[in-house]
């Protein structure tokens, strides 16, 4: 069964995306699911990316294998995660272990007030456009990253990008992203270069500017994409120690979500950034 992956939510979702009011304030959010899991109270189905409020059960009534959830707080840390085996869904603990009933989210959690404005900003994208960040599996793909990359002059450093794959030859098709658009006949421009882990990895693109991108690399065969953001001299150093915190922060899911939701938010955050980035320079 395919797992559907991310949702981002924080109290800025439209209406028709919210649960029926329990009185209570929001205190998370669906971060991953798969199977069919409702509000216990009036059996209201959960859907990714929905704010959820305090006091919350959740419930499947046709639990098979592998179904799941897993919702964080509004500072981005997960707390509840539910599987589902033997027609039988449990509550499971932070060590790993799944035994103990559900239990309802708790009545109120404070939010940080600067994780809460990112979140809200971070929604608003997602919200309109869930499908939009998703992420294609190929082969090589689970060590290919989005990242915020050093531009001067025509030449990008793409080392971040390239950590952790083989070295030799590789093609790369970048494909600008305006915020809030497909772009379906963005033109898309290419370089090539050849990655020896451990040296400056510099890719002289002819017509590159500071922007968000798609980038498809190459190497014999296709074996990935990722969206980069670029920038020049000090916006960089800003976004990227900006971008390294998010990245530090959402690390301990990892060991409760699939490697792709994580890259799915990476992508909604660099799109957040490039458009701060944007209305800063107006």
């Amino acid at each position: 069964m395919r797992i559907t992956r991310l949702a981002i939510a924080v109290g800025c979702l439209s209406l028709g995306a919210s649960l029926p009011s329990l009185g209570q304030q929001r205190v998370g959010f669906v971060l991953e699911l798969q199977g069919k899991w409702v509000s216990a109270k009036d059996q209201a189905a959960l859907k990714l990316g929905q704010t959820l409020p305090g006091g919350l059960v959740v419930e499947n009534v046709t639990p098979v294998d592998g179904d799941h959830i897993v919702i964080a707080n509004l500072n981005g840390e997960i707390i509840k995660t539910v599987r589902c085996r033997s027609a039988v869904c449990r509550e499971c603990t932070p060590t790993g272990g799944c035994y103990d009933p559900i239990h309802p989210l708790p009545d109120s959690i404070g939010a940080s007030s600067s994780l809460s404005t990112v979140f809200n900003a971070v929604v608003e994208l997602l919200a309109a456009k869930p499908d939009h960040y998703s992420v294609h599996r190929v082969r090589g793909a689970e060590d290919f990253r989005s990242a915020v990359l050093q531009l001067e002059a025509s030449s990008i450093d793409v080392e971040d990008l390239l950590q952790g794959l083989e070295p030799g030859n590789y093609t790369l098709q970048l494909t600008p992203i305006l915020s809030g658009s497909e772009q379906p006949t963005a033109r898309a421009l290419k370089g090539q270069m050849i990655w020896t882990p451990g040296t400056k990895a510099h890719l002289t693109v002819d017509g590159i500017e500071p922007g968000l991108y798609e980038v498809q690399c190459q190497h014999n065969s296709t074996i990935g994409d990722a969206w980069v953001l670029i920038c020049r001299g000090s916006e960089y150093r800003r976004i990227a120690t900006e971008y390294a915190e998010f990245r530090r922060k959402t690390a301990p899911w990892e060991k409760s979500v699939g490697a792709s939701t994580i890259q799915e938010y990476e992508r909604v955050y660099l799109d957040y950034l490039s458009l701060q980035n944007i209305r800063s320079a107006k």
